[in-house]
């Protein structure tokens, strides 16, 4: 809390929502910057009562982070007249224990779920084990013995529904109003401008999340064949980028002054280039993992006022309309990506910014649109 992870942003949104409809909403997560040696800190943020126990460091404090929930209950003891309990993807043990706990007092508890989690054996096996094992045991037992859930996505949406568990679905959300999304347009300049903003790969994992070398071996040669634009990489340096892909360094010298890489950058300083951009990009390889989720960095460009170049994952395409608030990328092979690019890049300056004022005033993702399927879920 408030906006160091899309946990964060997600989570405040739905409770100025639950707050709306007329709830009192606590908080409890964990953080990395407690320096307390006390098990559990407490802070106020956006008028709701926050508590944070000590982020995990070590295989003991692991271990108990999976099995152990004495604090979650000592804090729902503190409050009266407790309604529900919702649950941020929850470790399976303590999400069933706390489970077993809202039963005897009457406390539905639902599981808020925006990830299919696969698990990964690189690093520390131990650990990438024991959260893969964790992950099954959630999405295919615990979860299915709820009172409800909270679907990211159409693809978890229906895998739950069709097991018979109440459920809505409902993307990340965001209070529209908030004043980082406060946008004035830019002058036209002739030079469209292209951002990814996100972290499209882990060095230390070997992992891949967004494929940004589609990306730059598509501009590659649309700047080759004549094409302006200036394409900004947010979240990872030029060298990390060389690392990764050696392959790319022609590309890359290709693009020249027309490819910036910024590094990491604060997420209002990431808000404000998404902001002034002309499009926002990224495309993701088709898996369980993209279908399960829901691209937050989709939801913050369509609300900053941004148009969308991305492709068919998650159900990006039921928020998507083409050419009003973005192109849908055609990702069969490097010969569709670029022909499905050319058309946006091909958009007059005039066009560019009536598309940029349809998408900001669309309040698509507004969490004030969503009431109703709270107060479906919660009766």
């Amino acid at each position: 809390m408030p906006d160091k992870n899309a946990a964060a942003h997600r989570v405040i949104s739905n409770g100025k929502l639950l707050k709306d409809l007329g709830y009192d909403v606590v908080f409890f997560g964990i953080t990395k910057e407690n320096q307390t040696n006390n098990s559990y800190c407490s802070q106020t943020v956006f008028d709701f009562q926050c508590f944070s126990r000590n982020y995990p460091t070590s295989i003991n404090q692991w271990i108990s982070y999976f099995i152990n929930n004495s604090d979650y209950e000592k804090i729902i003891k503190n409050y009266e007249n407790v309604k529900a309990v919702i649950c941020y993807n929850m470790p399976s043990l303590p999400l069933y224990r706390l489970k077993l706990f809202c039963n005897k007092r009457n406390i539905k508890i639902i599981s808020d779920c925006t990830e299919w989690y696969k698990g990964s054996i690189k690093g520390n096996i131990f650990i990438g084990l024991i959260k893969r094992i964790d992950s099954i045991l959630r999405m295919h037992f615990i979860q299915m013995k709820l009172d409800g859930i909270i679907a990211v996505s159409e693809f978890l949406n229906m895998f739950y529904s069709k097991k018979g568990l109440k459920t809505v679905k409902v993307p990340p959300l965001v209070d529209y109003k908030d004043q980082k999304w406060k946008t004035s347009f830019k002058q036209s300049n002739n030079v469209i401008e292209i951002v990814y903003a996100g972290g499209a790969f882990s060095l230390k994992d070997a992992y891949v999340k967004d494929r940004l070398d589609l990306v730059v071996q598509a501009l590659s040669y649309l700047k080759s064949i004549g094409y302006i634009f200036c394409f900004y990489v947010v979240g990872c340096t030029l060298d990390d980028f060389i690392v990764f892909y050696p392959d790319l360094i022609k590309d890359i010298n290709l693009l020249k002054n027309d490819i910036m890489f910024l590094g990491r950058v604060t997420h209002e300083e990431a808000i404000g280039l998404v902001k002034r951009a002309d499009y926002s990009i990224f495309l993701r390889d088709e898996s369980i993992v993209t279908k399960a989720g829901f691209p937050t960095k989709f939801v913050e460009s369509i609300t900053s006022g941004t148009p969308v170049l991305t492709n068919k994952n998650s159900n990006v395409v039921d928020y998507l309309h083409q050419g009003i608030n973005g192109f849908l990328i055609d990702t069969y092979s490097i010969e569709t990506i670029i022909n499905t690019m050319i058309t946006p890049l091909s958009q007059s300056q005039l066009k560019l910014k009536q598309m940029k004022k349809n998408t900001y005033e669309s309040h698509i993702f507004d969490y004030r649109n969503f009431k109703e399927q709270f107060e479906i879920l919660l009766g």
